[in-house]
């Protein structure tokens, strides 16, 4: 008989499950290819979700993914009553003989797995369009070869009693279990075959072999949540996995606002924006939460959250910082402004001084073309001398109107300079000063961040 909690201890776990068809499924019109489950028995609590392969070669992975989900709950339902009733619990505690027992459980659950989608596919075989849809595999199926491929999953599920926490992985997504003190971690190894869109699966040869897993001792080690979440989570926090973390402390911290069955009302919605605005991917997350304890740290994951955000906002600001210094645009615009702005100057300075000394020169000329001279044959001897100054002064006329043509010619040129000048520097102006303001803005930024990242991590 299985092992049977206190009623308040049961009360404290509550599990949740939600699964949506993402935004590129939805364009394309294509099935949803994830499935989540979750269920609560007499002294246990299961939750598990799958991703079936986007592949067409693999056309029938949303119902490899649901075979997975439902068939992992009903093996780790029938293992934890087995533990109970022989009383092994301690015996997951000790590495050899925790490795024996789960690793039959596995091979339990492949096995299981293929003969379920190998009877599906007997009696429902694959029509002409999917062997076509199936273009690359389409003659090895018709074959008989590997037909599990068509229904490729990954899997992640769980199994939670009073005295452990059992954890099982094939592919890639992400399970994140919150200890005893609030703190994020994922303690299921990782399997590095499991990167960018490549993932290991239960339709994989060495798929029993592959599957990794954890078990945590619940005395020793208290966990006050823990999520599974397929890769359409992550994949929508491509710039870190805290930011997946702090999603994930967004759904506990409304958990406890709401209650978590509300919470769960409200997670479709939730999911389809995220998938929408992130991964464009199916997306699934399901596992538990102890309500109680998990609300005597809710300011410690609004303080994280914040963190994880201004670190985010500071690798987006270095980054954009990092893209303008790259490649010298910047500095090469620099330069070459700085350039056009000594020349704009300096054609500037010399068309002034030459229009200045053409006007002075223009003054001087007219002065001296107004004034008249009177007939001198009447006028004293001292009169007529000044007379004949003033004469040879209008004789110098045409030499300083040819001056002045010489002059001005110089001041048209000088000035043809200063707008040629003028029209480089107000196109350098308009490249470079923009980007200028750009970067002593994220340069401000950036300092205005790191501040208040300083007075985060001060706390």
């Amino acid at each position: 008989m299985l092992g049977i909690w206190k009623k308040a201890d049961c009360a404290q776990y509550e599990l949740f499950c939600s699964s949506v068809r993402g935004s590129s499924h939805i364009r394309k019109d294509t099935p949803c290819e994830d499935f989540g489950i979750k269920k609560t028995g007499d002294g246990f609590s299961i939750f598990a979700v799958a991703d079936g392969h986007g592949d067409p070669n693999c056309l029938r992975s949303s119902i490899g993914s649901e075979y997975a989900c439902r068939i992992a709950c009903e093996a780790l339902e029938s293992f934890a009553g087995s533990i109970a009733e022989n009383g092994f619990e301690s015996r997951l505690f000790d590495r050899l003989e925790c490795s024996s027992m789960i690793e039959r459980l596995i091979r339990s659950i492949v096995g299981k797995w293929l003969s379920e989608v190998d009877n599906e596919l007997s009696q429902n075989p694959l029509t002409d369009e999917e062997y076509r849809t199936a273009s690359r595999l389409g003659d090895e199926y018709r074959k008989g070869i590997r037909t599990e491929r068509m229904y490729g999953t990954t899997l992640i599920a769980g199994l939670l009693t009073e005295k452990y926490l059992l954890l099982l992985q094939q592919g890639d997504g992400r399970c994140v279990v919150f200890d005893g003190e609030g703190k994020a971690c994922q303690p299921i190894p990782w399997d590095d075959r499991c990167v960018g869109t490549a993932t290991t699966s239960l339709c994989d040869p060495d798929a029993a072999s592959s599957v990794r897993y954890h078990v945590i001792n619940l005395e020793e080690n208290p966990v006050i949540a823990c999520i599974a979440g397929t890769d359409g989570v992550e994949d929508s926090f491509p710039t870190s996995m805290e930011k997946t973390h702090a999603y994930y402390r967004n759904i506990l911290i409304e958990a406890c606002e709401m209650g978590v069955e509300a919470m769960e009302k409200s997670l479709p919605a939730d999911l389809s924006e995220l998938s929408k605005q992130g991964s464009a991917d199916d997306v699934t997350v399901s596992g538990f939460v102890d309500v109680k304890r998990t609300k005597k740290f809710l300011k410690d994951f609004e303080n994280a959250n914040l963190l994880v955000n201004t670190r985010d906002e500071l690798a987006l600001v270095n980054s954009r910082i990092k893209s303008m210094e790259s490649g010298g645009m910047l500095e090469h615009l620099a330069k070459l402004y700085d350039g056009l702005a000594l020349s704009y100057r300096t054609t500037g300075e010399k068309f002034r001084e030459l229009d200045d000394q053409c006007r002075e020169l223009e003054e001087k000329i007219a002065a001296h073309e107004q004034e008249e001279i009177p007939d001198s044959d009447k006028l004293p001897s001292e009169i007529k001398e000044l007379l004949g100054k003033l004469r040879f002064t209008k004789d110098m006329l045409a030499p300083a109107k040819k001056d002045l043509e010489a002059l001005t010619a110089q001041r048209d040129e000088a000035k043809r300079q200063y707008d040629e000048a003028s029209a480089q520097m107000k196109s350098a102006e308009e490249r470079y000063l923009p980007r200028k303001e750009k970067y002593e803005a994220l340069l401000r930024q950036k300092s205005e961040i790191m501040q208040k990242l300083d007075e985060l991590e001060s706390k």
